[in-house]
């Protein structure tokens, strides 16, 4: 997990601004022209051309018909259907599952299913890290952890529960606007002026600091769940201690 870590902090701040920039200017999504195994791609049509009809590709078992990608697995788990396409996502249900009509980036176009992976800790159906909540509502032992260690390292600005300070924004609601990876770019790198541009608004670097890198999948966890609704204002109850975890982060942490 050390590895990874630092992995992930080099990598962000070598090529955060890149990452930026890409995700800044991706095409929004635009019809795709089918082309059967073995054919030749259509000329495009001359400008001012309607282009042909979508419906003439040959049914499935004949010659020429079209072939389906298989969508490559995320962190050992199935990728789910195209949710921008059928615009429909992967819920989780049970008791504590309804989320807010205004939920975390994350949440709002991949869902809040879990799936549990590497060291107990559970993602959704993107591999981004997610909450787990068991019959009782019980959030799992990653979202408890975020809640201890976002209270150790970034409560001082951001106040109670993610809800912001006069010194820096409320945490529930920037995770509405910003995903998983732009959170961690943020949390590596740092930022000035972003929040308030006419002030002195600093966010320092925490790359380097392993109590903060150790725990950033935790901490996001905790406040994904905050802005999702599903984890209330205070201390989440506590689960069952995940072994695993706990070696992970001691690991970590050099312990």
């Amino acid at each position: 997990m050390t590895s990874r870590l630092l992995g992930l902090a080099g990598a962000f701040l070598l090529t955060s601004t890149c990452l930026t920039v890409a995700q800044d200017n991706a095409p929004a999504a635009a019809g795709t022209t089918i082309v059967p195994q073995g054919a030749a791609a259509p000329a495009a049509p001359a400008a001012g051309t309607a282009a042909p009809a979508a419906d003439s590709a040959a049914p499935a078992g004949q010659a020429g018909a079209p072939v389906a990608a298989e969508a490559p697995a995320v962190d050992g788990a199935a990728a789910p259907a195209d949710a921008a396409a059928s615009g429909e996502v992967a819920m989780a249900e049970g008791p504590g599952a309804k989320i807010d009509a205004s939920p975390s980036a994350d949440t709002k176009k991949e869902g809040n299913k879990a799936t549990e992976g590497d060291e107990g800790k559970f993602v959704d159906p993107a591999g981004n890290p997610v909450y787990n909540l068991s019959a009782d509502g019980t959030a799992d032992w990653y979202a408890w952890r975020g809640f201890k260690k976002y209270g150790a390292n970034c409560l001082q600005c951001h106040g109670p529960d993610g809800l912001g300070s006069s010194f820096a924004p409320n945490l529930t609601e920037e995770l509405q606007n910003i995903d998983y990876f732009t959170f961690a770019g943020i949390v590596v790198n740092g930022q000035q002026n972003k929040w308030n541009p006419s002030g002195n608004s600093v966010m320092p670097a925490w790359g380097e600091d392993p109590n903060v890198m150790c725990s950033l999948d935790a901490i996001y966890i905790y406040l994904r769940g905050r802005a999702d609704g599903v984890l209330g204002r205070g201390e989440p109850k506590r689960p069952p201690k995940n072994e695993a975890g706990q070696k992970a982060e001691y690991d970590c942490l050099g312990f």
